[in-house]
C-alpha cells in the first residue's frame, strides 16, 4: 500500500485546468492559496481505471455506446459487497452528477411552491436545487453541542405537521459536518417520513468514505413497505471521478421510475460520455485496494490536522465520521466580518467557508476543509494555520 500511495500522490494539481487549483482567483480573488476546498482528491485516480480508459482510447472509435449489462453487474456486487445493500438492476438510472439528478428528480416528483426539507448545516447546492426549481427550503437545523451535531427530532416532526413538506432530502454522510448517522437516527427520521407520507431522498455520495469505528447504512434498508427512499450514490468522491459526470439513481418504486422516466423522455436526454461508464465499472469492480490506501491517508490527516487544531485554545474540530471533509469552528477567534481575511491573508488557504452551507442570514464562522490530499499538504496547511492562530492570540 506504500507504495500505492507514493504511485498516485499528487502535491499539486495547479496548471492542468482543475477547478480547486487554477479557479482560486475566480472564487477567492487570490491565487497564491493553498487550495483545501472543492470536495474533490488530489490523488491520481486508481491504476485499473486509468488503463481501462487507455484501452477504450486506444481502440480508437467513439461512436454510439450501448450500455453493457456489466455496468449494472458492477454497481450491483459493489453496493451488496460495501454495504450489504441489495439493489435491482432495474431500479437504476444514471445522471450526470448528482446535483443535476436531483434538479431533474425534484421536478419530476414534485410541484412548483412545495416544500423540500433540509438539515443545515448542509450542502450549498441543495438550497439553489430546491430554489432554481421553484420549490420552498424547509429547515430543520441540526443542534450543535460541542461540535457534535445531532437530531432535532421535535422540529423535524413540527415541520412535517405542517403539511407542507413532500420531500425530506437527506445527507447521509452528512456533509459538511460529517455525521454517519447511527441506525436509529436513521429510523426516527424515515419513520416520522413514512407517518406524514413525505417522500425522502438520500443523498449518500460520500458513503464509501466511512472513518474507523462507523457504518454506513442505506437508508432505503431500513424502509419497510411501499414509498421507499430514493437514493443517489455515486463512484466520483469515492475515486476521484467528480469530472466524470456519472452518478447513480436508484428509484426502487414503479410510480418513482414512471414519473422520472417520463420527465428525462420529455427532456430527451441520453447515455452520458462512453468514458463515464468505462471508468465507473473499472473503479466498482477493481478500485477497492486504491481506496482502502486512501482511506487510510484522510483517518491519518484528519487525526494530524485534529491533534494540532486542538492544541489552539477554543478552535473546535467536530468529529470526522464520515466524508474526507473537515469542520472546524474558528468563532473564537474571528467574526464573520474579518473571517475571509484571517483565512485567505494571514492562514493563507483556500477553505469551504461555513456561512455557505447556512442560509444567507448566517453568522456562521465556521471553515470546511477537504482533507483528501497528500500528508504534506495537510501538513502545509495545519502549520499556516497554527501559525496565523498564534499570532492573534498573541496580539
Amino acid at each position: 500500500m506504500d507504495e500505492l500511495l507514493k504511485e498516485i500522490s499528487l502535491f499539486s494539481r495547479a496548471n492542468t485546468d482543475c477547478a480547486k487549483w487554477d479557479g482560486l482567483q475566480f472564487t477567492f480573488g487570490q491565487e497564491d492559496l493553498l487550495p483545501l476546498w472543492v470536495a474533490d482528491m488530489d490523488f491520481k485516480a486508481a491504476p485499473c481505471i486509468r488503463e481501462a480508459l487507455h484501452a477504450a482510447v486506444d481502440q480508437g472509435a467513439f461512436g454510439y455506446y450501448q450500455l453493457p449489462d456489466r455496468f449494472y453487474d458492477s454497481v450491483l456486487n459493489w453496493e451488496m459487497t460495501r454495504h450489504s445493500n441489495p439493489l435491482q438492476k432495474e431500479w437504476i438510472r444514471t445522471t450526470p452528477g448528482v446535483v443535476t439528478g436531483l434538479y431533474h428528480l425534484i421536478r419530476a416528483i414534485t410541484q412548483p411552491g412545495d416544500g423540500v426539507m433540509i438539515q443545515p448545516p448542509v450542502y450549498y447546492p441543495f438550497y439553489r436545487v430546491i430554489r432554481q426549481t421553484s420549490r420552498t427550503v424547509i429547515c430543520n437545523y441540526l443542534k450543535e453541542e460541542k461540535g457534535v451535531y445531532t437530531l432535532d427530532l421535535a422540529d423535524f416532526e413540527e415541520k412535517l405537521k405542517s403539511g407542507q413538506v413532500k420531500v425530506f432530502l437527506l445527507c447521509s454522510p452528512h456533509n459538511p459536518v460529517g455525521r454517519v448517522w447511527t441506525r436509529e437516527e436513521l429510523k426516527a427520521m424515515l419513520e416520522l417520513c413514512k407517518q406524514y407520507g413525505v417522500q425522502v431522498v438520500a443523498d449518500e455520495i460520500h458513503h464509501d468514505i466511512i472513518m474507523p469505528g462507523h457504518t454506513h447504512i442505506p437508508a432505503a434498508s431500513l424502509w419497510e413497505g411501499e414509498g421507499k427512499p430514493i437514493t443517489f450514490f455515486s463512484a466520483s468522491k469515492t475515486f476521484n471521478l467528480a469530472a466524470m459526470k456519472n452518478s447513480i439513481l436508484v428509484l426502487p418504486e414503479e410510480a418513482q421510475r414512471e414519473k422520472f422516466d417520463q420527465f428525462e423522455k420529455e427532456l430527451g436526454t441520453g447515455l452520458g460520455s462512453t468514458l463515464d461508464y468505462i471508468a465507473v465499472m473499472a473503479a466498482f469492480e477493481d478500485g477497492a485496494p486504491w481506496l482502502e490506501t486512501v482511506l487510510e491517508e484522510i483517518w491519518k490527516n484528519y487525526q494530524f490536522m485534529k491533534q494540532e487544531l486542538e492544541a489552539i485554545p477554543s478552535i473546535v474540530v467536530s468529529p470526522l465520521e464520515g466524508s474526507y471533509l473537515m469542520w472546524i469552528d474558528l468563532s473564537a477567534h474571528v467574526s464573520r466580518d474579518n473571517i475571509q481575511s484571517f483565512v485567505q491573508d494571514t492562514c493563507r488557504i483556500a477553505p469551504d467557508y461555513g456561512h455557505w452551507f447556512f442560509p444567507e442570514e448566517s453568522n456562521d464562522c465556521h471553515i470546511r476543509l477537504n482533507l483528501a490530499a497528500p500528508h504534506e499538504t495537510i501538513r502545509k496547511a495545519a502549520e499556516q494555520i497554527k501559525t496565523a492562530l498564534t499570532r492573534v492570540l498573541g496580539d
